[in-house]
């Protein structure tokens, strides 16, 4: 399918109904017309059933955005594919969009240093690999590259062939780190070597760390909140996902239910009523976040207010007041062999950039009716409404 055949199959206006009742009053506004898209390699820890399933979240969300163009999409963690395939999502979206985008499995281990090509592994883990470097070689315009897991297989990508990088690669969002320095975050351990390669690369990186100092106790104790120079925000489920069009829904019970793929068929799954007693059992429980913000950023969109109600929009419309909600400053920053990482804001005007949020007050709030209308704005195809 092509991308203006994609677009075609808009239906903002089939929902207009359940948008005016469930979005904070933006009956009024209309949905943004789609920018110039922006090409886009995206890489996931994404399985069936989840690890974490703000990840089925980041993923409703990348294919919200038609700015997005998706060339491309790394399953992270290939030894865990095998196991727990994160195809099967992928393959749910790609059913409720129509938007194929290519994908494969990443590397099945980790790299030995920094500077690892990966030569030592399985050959099927290369396939990532190569279709990272094919996707920067076709692209006639600069690519955005998008990770929210290990950043192994980007890592590997770059050592091949660091010119491809420098010459393709607009923008390298990372998803990952503490920016308090502590070295434990989860998704560096998963490769420490790629962070350190990635982190201390000449590449215009814009670092969105998972937290700040502190953050993994208050995690752990329930009382996390919004942190500068962390992406990290939550919100109650039933808050976001209760005025989405069925298939959504359904998306999100599959993964949320955990339901098994040989029981209930994945895409059969999207067209049936909304079981409203999983609803129950789950829709209350809140659901923490990272990526959102980023992909926003990536797309071109800005944030627009009114009231207490943010929206995520391509272009000003009557009524609304520009409201930023968070902004990626210039950092230096480095990073030793042990992944202790060291955030200097003061005077940095080289590529590296930040994430911070703009007011901490406002964040998650903004955060979570933004995304509650993104979402309920996806293009479903016809077959599913």
């Amino acid at each position: 399918m092509q991308r203006r055949d994609f677009l075609g199959l808009m239906t903002g206006v089939a929902y207009a109904g359940l948008i005016s009742k469930n979005n904070g009053g933006f009956a009024a506004w209309e949905t943004p017309t789609p920018r110039q898209s922006v090409p886009l390699i995206y890489c996931t820890d994404l399985f069936h059933p989840p690890d974490d399933p703000d990840d089925h979240v980041d993923l409703a969300t990348l294919f919200s955005l038609p700015e997005l163009d998706v060339r491309a999409v790394v399953l992270d963690l290939g030894h865990h594919q095998q196991a727990k395939p994160g195809d099967v999502p992928l393959k749910q979206m790609a059913a409720l969009t129509g938007k194929q985008v290519p994908f494969a499995p990443g590397l099945l281990g980790p790299l030995r240093y920094p500077e690892d090509r990966a030569d030592n592994q399985d050959a099927g883990g290369y396939r990532a690999i190569e279709l990272i470097l094919r996707t920067l070689r076709e692209s006639d315009q600069k690519v955005f590259v998008f990770t929210t897991g290990s950043v192994r297989d980007v890592a590997a990508a770059f050592n091949r062939d660091e010119a491809l990088f420098r010459a393709k690669v607009g923008r390298l969002y990372l998803v990952i780190g503490d920016s308090s320095g502590a070295p434990s975050e989860w998704n560096t351990l998963l490769d420490p070597q790629a962070y350190i390669r990635m982190m201390s690369s000449d590449l215009p990186v814009y670092w969105c760390p998972c937290f700040g100092p502190g953050a993994r106790e208050a995690l752990l104790a329930g009382n996390l909140k919004p942190q500068q120079y962390s992406t990290y925000w939550k919100f109650l489920q039933r808050d976001v996902y209760d005025g989405l069009p069925r298939p959504l829904q359904n998306f999100f019970l599959y993964a949320l239910g955990r339901k098994i793929r040989t029981i209930e068929d994945p895409i059969e799954y999207l067209r049936r009523v909304p079981e409203e007693g999983l609803k129950k059992e789950i829709w209350n429980a809140p659901r923490n976040m990272w990526t959102t913000g980023a992909l926003i950023h990536a797309s071109g969109r800005q944030f627009y207010r009114q009231g207490d109600v943010w929206a995520a929009l391509d272009s000003p419309l009557a009524g609304v007041q520009p409201s930023p909600v968070f902004d990626f400053v210039p950092a230096k920053v480095t990073i030793d062999r042990e992944m202790k990482t060291t955030l200097d804001v003061s005077g940095a005007t080289g590529k590296f950039r930040v994430f911070n949020p703009l007011d901490l007050g406002i964040y998650e709030r903004a955060m979570t009716t933004a995304l509650r209308r993104l979402l309920a704005e996806m293009p479903i195809v016809k077959s599913f409404t």
